[in-house]
């Protein structure tokens, strides 16, 4: 807990995992918990260039310890005959079970998946290199314009 202050002194008691406590005007002490979440998104290809199976699609290191809370994944032109199948990885290690993440056949974002990405490593660790790797890009036509957007908190 903290002691704030209005016209008189107010307990605030804790927020909740990976709030902050900011400023705001509105609030009657003058400071409130607010979500904490940021996102990084990864350009995987270009976004008229059909998509290429294949590891280490875009690569980046980690510039703090971030708890992954969700992940998604969108494509600017849609597979035909097969799915999108996207497998993300911390330092050659991957972060989610089974296929990974999946862009069902004519769809364009993974949020709308028969078969949502599942995490089963949710704590990135400071410095870790997070690669993208394409397990399958659509048959008849593959998908284009490939964004990966990993949601989450900072850890501190």
């Amino acid at each position: 807990d903290i002691i704030t202050y209005s016209t008189e002194r107010i307990r605030k008691g804790v927020g909740s995992n990976s709030q902050i406590l900011v400023c705001d005007s509105s609030a009657t002490d003058g400071n409130k918990y607010d979500d904490n979440t940021i996102s990084f998104v990864l350009a995987c290809s270009d976004l008229t260039s059909d998509l290429e199976t294949g590891d280490d699609k875009a690569q980046f290191m980690l510039p703090f310890a971030f708890e992954l809370t969700s992940i998604t994944a969108n494509v600017g032109t849609a597979p035909t005959g097969a799915d999108i199948n996207i497998q993300v990885q911390e330092d050659g290690s991957d972060i989610l079970s089974g296929v990974g993440i999946t862009i069902d056949v004519t769809e364009t974002s993974s949020t709308t998946s028969a078969s949502p990405p599942s995490i089963s490593d949710s704590t990135l660790a400071l410095n870790s290199i997070i690669s993208v790797d394409l397990d399958q890009i659509g048959s008849t036509n593959t998908g284009k314009g490939l964004l990966v957007n990993l949601i989450g908190y900072r850890i501190v």
